[in-house]
């Protein structure tokens, strides 16, 4: 029965085969869905693709090098300067005695102890160098928050100093260390010589050079804002203390005491 079956079975096979192959050479070669109608792939000089800024015309290999590359035809690879608030110099500043001291709660709270490094306030994971000095390196304002400026010049590793936040899944764990160091006071205000003269700097002027980072221009911190601020050189006036910035004793400095110090010739009085 089966072998009467098989002829007939593979007959009808090699029929509906043959009728196909037919019906499919006289279709003609099959052409895609809209090609000459959509605007994708026509050429880049008609008005379609001109009216449209999110259509790029595609180009040849050999015109690959001296084309320029994006999304779209505004995207540039150039840094984009934030623009910052205007800020007037020469306008008066009188901090009143309590907005000093709120400024000077906050910036304790941020610090382990009296001229320890701040902690950084914000998650820093996946972030480099680079991105601390892009916003810390001239105080950006974005969004109501305003990043203080680095009061020392650009050094790499900022971690290394100053302490970030604890990852995520650790930012709940109390990490703290019993401990029994007293750090000293901070600093209200440095004496003055006689009355009216310049204070003295009440604290030390290491990794402090960029006074203005706390007392001055549009990145001081409110409360400690200097009066003056047009005036640049800071230490003209005032006069940096000789304890606080650990300097030597005239009578026991020499060039020897210093390491890679050019030879100098100190005077005795």
């Amino acid at each position: 029965m089966l072998k009467r079956l098989a002829p007939i079975f593979f007959a009808c096979v090699i029929a509906i085969a043959f009728i196909g192959y037919a019906i499919g050479i006289s279709d003609g070669v099959p052409q895609p869905d809209g090609m000459d109608e959509t605007a994708l792939i026509t050429q880049y000089d008609q008005d379609e693709v001109k009216a449209d800024p999110k259509l790029i015309p595609a180009v040849s290999y050999a015109e690959v090098s001296q084309t320029a590359m994006g999304p779209t035809a505004t995207w540039s690879a150039q840094g984009q300067t934030l623009p910052q608030p205007e800020y007037d110099l020469y306008t008066k500043i009188e901090p009143s005695e309590a907005e000093k001291e709120a400024s000077s709660k906050q910036r304790g709270s941020r610090r382990a102890f009296n001229g320890a490094p701040p902690v950084i306030p914000h998650p820093v994971e996946n972030t480099t160098d680079a991105a601390c000095y892009a916003c810390h390196g001239n105080g950006v304002k974005m969004a109501g928050l305003k990043a203080s400026v680095m009061s020392h010049q650009f050094l790499g590793n900022c971690v290394q100093c100053h302490a970030p936040m604890a990852p995520a899944p650790f930012q709940n764990v109390d990490a703290t260390v019993q401990t029994s160091f007293v750090g000293l006071p901070a600093p209200k205000q440095g004496k003055r010589a006689y009355p009216g003269a310049p204070p003295t700097i009440p604290h030390s002027r290491w990794m402090r050079e960029n006074c203005n980072a706390c007392h001055g221009g549009p990145n001081g911190w409110a409360g400690m804002e200097s009066t003056h601020p047009w005036r640049t050189n800071c230490t003209q006036c005032h006069a940096p203390s000789a304890t606080l910035d650990q300097m030597p004793d005239a009578q026991k400095f020499s060039p020897e005491s210093v390491p890679m110090l050019p030879p100098l010739n100190v005077v005795s009085n």
